[in-house]
């Protein structure tokens, strides 16, 4: 293993010329560095936020002399301080005078505001006149009229049902008569089946005789005005019908040949004769017009990137130029 070099204070002191040198040319190509600019606007900002808070307490200063003259001067305390001290009666006499002419105040109130109120009093509309508890009178008694008419009325109603329910009740005493006296309701159910089950079988009967004659009918109408009965009774040569049937195929299909070869004509001839979807002068133009719009978009992106530079760079120097919290954020006391 290679030994490691010994660095003699020539090496050191050669090392921190090449470091000041390398940051001298750099500083002199590039400028102040960001750390560099924000010390120096911080010392700035900071002597400048010295000398405003001198000047502030400088003015509350002042403020705060020129307050304490004013209440020296104007204070309305001023004379009662500047008054000789009162003895215990003079101030037991002063409260006494006082007090009377408080009770004096209150008891002149009391008596004007009784006064206002019994007058009140005096002069008040009633609640109720005479004509409105008469009248009132008069509509209750009108109410209990026609309510005891109605109640009689329906009373009257009432007994008239009650008599038509025992009427009614005399007539059909012998129904209920019969009604107890009849069969069980089991006796009467098998009845009523066995009935409706006979109806039942009689209908079936003569719906499948319908049915039958019905069958029947037609049959014979079909053996007598068919038209297969000729066929039935002079059956046709088969030969001949299957030659028949031979040449309608044959037909059919010699006409659906000509109909597909007269299409593909028609076909191959639109292909020959149809024009491109796209000519030579289109696409020049279209390719002209591409290339135009790319060579505007790319102008329009420069200039936003442009733009955007310029927005930066003005975020950045708005930054620099920004007031400063140093003392918050630094530790820097004032």
């Amino acid at each position: 293993m290679r030994s490691a070099p010994v660095l003699t204070p020539w090496h050191h002191e050669m090392k921190q010329s090449v470091r000041g040198r390398v940051k001298e040319q750099v500083l002199g190509r590039t400028g102040a560095s960001w750390e560099d600019r924000l010390q120096e606007q911080k010392a700035k900002k900071v002597q400048a936020m010295k000398t405003i808070e001198k000047e502030q307490r400088e003015a509350i200063k002042a403020a705060t002399e020129k307050g304490i003259e004013k209440q020296q001067v104007y204070s309305p305390l001023l004379a009662l301080r500047s008054a000789p001290l009162a003895s215990f009666a003079e101030k037991q006499a002063q409260r006494q005078e006082e007090r009377v002419k408080d009770m004096e105040d209150k008891v002149r109130s009391y008596h004007i505001t009784r006064g206002q109120i019994l007058e009140k009093m005096r002069t008040r509309e009633p609640l109720f006149r005479t004509e409105d508890v008469s009248a009132a009178k008069t509509a209750l008694a009108e109410a209990r009229r026609k309510r005891q008419a109605e109640l009689q009325a329906e009373e009257k109603k009432r007994w008239e049902h009650l008599e038509e329910c025992a009427a009614k009740g005399c007539q059909k005493r012998q129904t209920l008569y019969d009604l107890h006296n009849s069969p069980s309701f089991d006796a009467r159910l098998a009845r009523a089946v066995e009935r409706k089950t006979q109806e039942l079988r009689d209908l079936e009967k003569a719906q499948k005789d319908r049915i039958r004659d019905a069958v029947e009918a037609g049959h014979v109408k079909s053996a007598a005005v068919s038209p297969l009965s000729a066929c039935l009774r002079n059956p046709p040569d088969n030969a001949e019908r299957q030659q028949e049937i031979l040449e309608e195929r044959k037909r059919a299909m010699a006409s659906i040949a000509a109909e597909y070869f007269r299409k593909r004509d028609e076909m191959l001839t639109k292909q020959a004769n149809r024009e491109p979807l796209f000519s030579n002068d289109l696409v020049a133009d279209a390719a002209a017009a591409l290339e135009g719009k790319a060579h505007k978009l790319k102008q329009e992106m420069a200039a936003e990137q442009l733009k955007q530079r310029q927005h930066i760079q003005e975020l950045q120097n708005k930054v620099l130029s920004r007031p400063l919290m140093m003392e918050r954020n630094y530790g820097i006391a004032a």
